[in-house]
């Protein structure tokens, strides 16, 4: 099998650049790795004191993770100010959504319970729903991003009080002249493929376009790329922003993403090109 074939394929990931490099060069593609974005510790001072105030006073009815990275910054942080919170916390039911929160949890001694799939803010909301009865608190810890206003209003319907921490925010990379390039050449017909594993990559992507004044000549040349989704959480912020998937990995793993865009992605060139034609 030819693979790739000497596709041009963009990645925006920027915490395993490398790897994805090297994923995508393994598959015979000739990557372009764009870092979209790096993430900023937020100071957590006031949230983690009033944490341990609601801790302490049994006002925490459940806990939401939404990443790994989040969770464990979080989680280091309180036990540093001090280490028997982690032993009040063993009562405190976690959500988990997917599997690296569930994982991060493990690594302080705690359990959680992880929601259905496809595990978007979606599978939490209903979870946190069916477990939570009016008045009780769940405290959400946030990723890159703010949490959907769609999943506060649900909660908030339903009478549930909630606190969401946010713990990092994603701002734009150090050098954000690769994702300069990037955005330039999506537009002037560069990338065959796109490699998507978050859907703040996108985001940032289209973020720095509108700061460059390509942002609809930017949407134009994605319409053209085959865009492959990392998973359903990553598909569905994309949809969001008006970014058509062609393709979505699973599992949900990066060495799958690129395996899978190899595989399948030159046949859908292919056949656009055909009907082009």
């Amino acid at each position: 099998m030819d693979w790739f074939a000497g596709l041009s394929v963009l990645s925006l990931e920027s915490r395993r650049s490398e790897e994805m490099e090297t994923l995508i060069r393994k598959y015979g593609g000739a990557p372009q790795v764009a870092p979209s974005m790096r993430e900023m510790k937020l100071d957590l001072t006031g949230p983690l004191a009033q944490f341990e105030r609601d801790l302490l006073a049994g006002d925490i009815h459940a806990v939401a993770c939404l990443t790994g990275v989040g969770t464990r910054m979080f989680l280091k942080e309180l036990a540093a100010r001090d280490p028997r919170h982690l032993e009040t916390l063993q009562g405190v039911p976690f959500v988990s959504r997917g599997n690296k929160p569930a994982q991060a949890l493990k690594t302080f001694g705690l359990s959680s319970t992880q929601v259905a799939k496809p595990s978007t803010w979606h599978e939490v909301t209903e979870h946190l729903l069916t477990t939570l009865t009016r008045g009780q608190h769940a405290v959400i810890l946030e990723y890159g991003e703010a949490i959907p206003g769609a999943m506060l209003r649900e909660l908030g319907y339903a009478g549930i009080r909630v606190t969401s921490v946010p713990v990092y925010r994603c701002a734009f990379p150090q050098d954000p002249t690769p994702l300069a390039k990037a955005v330039r050449d999506v537009v002037l017909g560069g990338p065959d493929i796109l490699l998507l594993s978050s859907g703040t990559q996108i985001l940032h992507f289209l973020k720095y376009a509108e700061k460059l004044g390509l942002l609809e000549e930017a949407r134009a040349g994605l319409n053209r790329l085959v865009v492959v989704s990392i998973g359903p959480a990553c598909s569905e912020a994309a949809a969001d922003l008006g970014l058509r998937i062609d393709l979505e990995a699973n599992p949900h793993k990066m060495g799958i993403l690129v395996r899978m865009a190899a595989e399948h992605a030159p046949g859908i060139i292919a056949a656009r090109l055909g009907r082009v034609g």
